[in-house]
């Protein structure tokens, strides 16, 4: 029946004729033993799902298509479950993924392909579930990572490979009762190196400039911070010192800078403190953050309620009057957004609607004259724009 099929389609697609799909006589009265039974169908009629059928009325296989006719998947049935060769396509018609089923679960090799012929991961099945190593590869073949699996559980030490260096190993899986994280440059030196248990950050963490010099130590118990945190310059000597428990900012906090100097220090009491130009409430950002940008040419002071950002303001440096400002809800714009000229005068009054330009929006030139009104009623509708003379 399968050969009935490829002969009945033609490059992938169902023959047409005066805009209806011939299958009525060629798919129900064939001298094929089997015949083809259309379940569904798009709305031009071409067929999407069809079973083949046996003369006793067994299923035998499942085949679907794309809209454009090209074929999407093809499922064996065998007493009345998926077993056998599956094959599933891409829109172009390619094969995606290819593997056995046996009694309606995955059983043996599995391919998966990014292109015509040229796999990007291949793995077992073991009644359904993923064994044993899966690998991953780049289009030319060549190895790019590799993973375990027991059960359907990641297990052992995961990899990433780039020009045949590991610049990743994990081993942080819920089932390995310890393990450990570690990320490579491509040159091959280490990054990054994490301790764990059971899945959970556990342990000593590490991070290191590209140049290998250690950047910062510290240690998690159960994914939280806890104890001292220390952070390096490049060239060894220290730049800051934190202390932490379970997670919270507790105890003396400071930054140095490279001569040796206290730049910063403070004493955080269950998180509550004030450091860096930052103001913290139980743990979380509460008031003022002030950040240079532009090489120190501009300042912008961002508010902060428990945690959520409210608003910032960008500034030049020394100057009282902003450049920007605006409001922000659940981490988007909301609300009014104003941009002045450095002179002062205002440039733009824009309205924004879950981080979107929504409603009246006003545009100025250099000498606060309205030149343009432009109103936005919504996504895929024109805007209004009207232009002042």
């Amino acid at each position: 029946m399968a050969a009935f099929l490829d002969r009945l389609v033609a490059n992938g697609k169902w023959l047409v004729a005066s805009g209806k799909w011939l299958m009525a006589g060629i798919l129900f009265f064939s001298c094929e033993p089997s015949r083809l039974e259309i379940i569904e169908v798009f709305d031009n009629n071409a067929p999407k799902t069809a079973y083949e059928v046996s003369q006793d009325g067994e299923k035998e296989r499942l085949y679907s298509w794309y809209r454009n006719g090209i074929k999407a998947e093809e499922m064996p049935f065998k007493n009345g479950v998926p077993s056998g060769v599956y094959r599933k396509w891409s829109t172009t018609g390619f094969i995606m993924e290819s593997g056995h089923y046996r009694d309606s679960l995955r059983e043996g090799k599995w391919t998966f392909f990014s292109k015509e012929k040229v796999p990007y991961m291949q793995g077992f099945y073991e009644k359904g579930l993923k064994q044993g190593k899966w690998l991953f590869f780049d289009e030319n073949g060549k190895i790019i990572g590799e993973q375990f699996f027991k059960n359907d559980s990641a297990v052992g030490i995961w990899k990433k490979i780039y020009n045949d260096v590991v610049i990743e190993e994990n081993s942080c899986h819920p089932a390995n009762e310890t393990g450990y994280f570690k990320s490579r440059s491509n040159e091959g030196k280490v990054l990054i190196y994490q301790e764990c248990k059971n899945g959970k950050l556990n342990g000593t963490f590490m991070s290191y400039y590209p140049g290998s010099s250690l950047h910062k130590v510290g240690r998690f118990e159960s994914d939280l911070r806890n104890g001292l945190w220390v952070e390096y310059f490049a060239n060894g000597k220290l730049r800051k010192a934190e202390h932490w428990i379970a997670g919270m900012r507790n105890g003396q906090w400071a930054r140095y800078d490279e001569a040796g100097n206290v730049l910063d220090k403070t004493e955080f009491i269950d998180g509550t403190g004030f450091f860096e130009d930052t103001s913290w409430q139980n743990n979380r950002i509460h008031g003022e953050i002030r950040k240079a940008l532009g090489n120190g040419e501009y300042l912008r002071i961002e508010t902060y309620e428990h945690g959520t950002k409210r608003s910032s303001a960008d500034y030049l440096k020394d100057s009282p009057r902003p450049l920007v400002h605006g409001f922000w809800k659940k981490g988007q714009k909301e609300g009014p957004w104003r941009n002045w000229y450095r002179n002062g005068i205002l440039k733009d009054s824009l309205n924004f609607k879950e981080g979107e330009l929504l409603g009246e929006q006003f545009h100025y030139d250099s000498t606060g004259r309205l030149y343009k009104k432009e109103t936005v009623i919504g996504k895929n509708i024109p805007n209004i724009v009207e232009m002042m003379r």
